[in-house]
């Protein structure tokens, strides 16, 4: 039996140091739609980092923050059970039953959140024996991430750093009770942006990724939407802050890939191109 495991989430180091360099540039963001960011100083900054992953289909796509809205409304912000997360006798909860469509196989689905600096793949390992793999859309393959009997999900709506969905085989023998419940409007949001990854999937491929790939591919390898650091460790920062003055977030994390904007102009890249960071 693993026990309940609680832990708050902070923003990161990484994340803290990105976030105060943008708000020192341009201002606070004061919006964000699809795959940029609107600064008070009324600067659009390109968006590759993108929460890490958490909003990799685009800031506002799809009904998610609108069903957020709905259930918030309904004033389910307590910690008793709700429809959306809570296992009827033998019957999924509605998150649960998403991710077994998603993944076409049954699953079970627990809510965990993990210190910072610590993937989430090793965070169950090594705190629950629990081996998992990572899934990443457009990266992984759905059917093969499947035979596993315990998948790591970032569930693509961002709220928050640090947590992430474990979607469980039934038969799994591992009984895991998930560190924390998740609000009623938070699970039902979550439940409508993984019907929304599971509509889009289909209509993004290679040819959407790779029309950046003679400005981006000099400083990452792109593996499909996923962007992985050629620049060293010890540089990571300072290109970090050279990219947001040419008006790109990338991601603070040297280890967690940056992600390609699905549909931006190349344009949005000038600034780069014109201006070659030498590492």
């Amino acid at each position: 039996m693993i026990e309940k495991y609680s832990i708050i989430c902070f923003m990161s180091e990484d994340s803290d140091f990105l976030f105060s360099a943008m708000t020192e540039r341009f201002g606070v963001v004061r919006r964000a739609r699809g795959y940029f960011l609107y600064t008070k100083k009324n600067v659009r900054l390109t968006d590759l980092y993108l929460q890490g992953g958490r909003a990799i289909l685009g800031w506002g796509y799809g009904g998610a923050i609108g069903v957020f809205k709905n259930v918030l409304e309904r004033k389910l912000l307590g910690n008793f059970d709700s429809e959306f997360s809570v296992q009827n006798g033998e019957k999924p909860s509605r998150l649960s039953r998403a991710l077994s469509d998603f993944f076409e196989t049954p699953r079970r689905a627990f809510a965990f959140s993990k210190p910072d600096g610590v993937d989430a793949v090793s965070f169950l390992k090594n705190s629950f024996g629990i081996n998992a793999v990572l899934y990443r859309p457009w990266l992984d393959s759905v059917e093969d991430v499947s035979r596993s009997n315990a998948i790591v999900f970032v569930p693509p709506f961002s709220f928050g750093d640090g947590f992430f969905l474990l979607a469980l085989s039934p038969q799994d023998g591992s009984a895991v009770r998930s560190s924390f419940k998740i609000p009623a409007p938070l699970c039902a949001a979550l439940i409508r942006a993984i019907y929304d990854l599971k509509k889009e999937l289909p209509n993004r491929s290679e040819k959407d990724w790779f029309l950046y790939d003679t400005v981006l591919t000099k400083y990452w390898n792109r593996r499909g939407a996923y962007l992985f650091p050629k620049v060293s460790k010890e540089k990571w920062r300072d290109f970090l802050l050279h990219c947001l003055d040419c008006h790109i977030v990338i991601s603070p994390n040297i280890n967690e890939p940056s992600i390609v904007p699905f549909g931006v102009d190349a344009g949005n890249f000038s600034l780069l191109k014109k201006n070659p960071f030498d590492f």
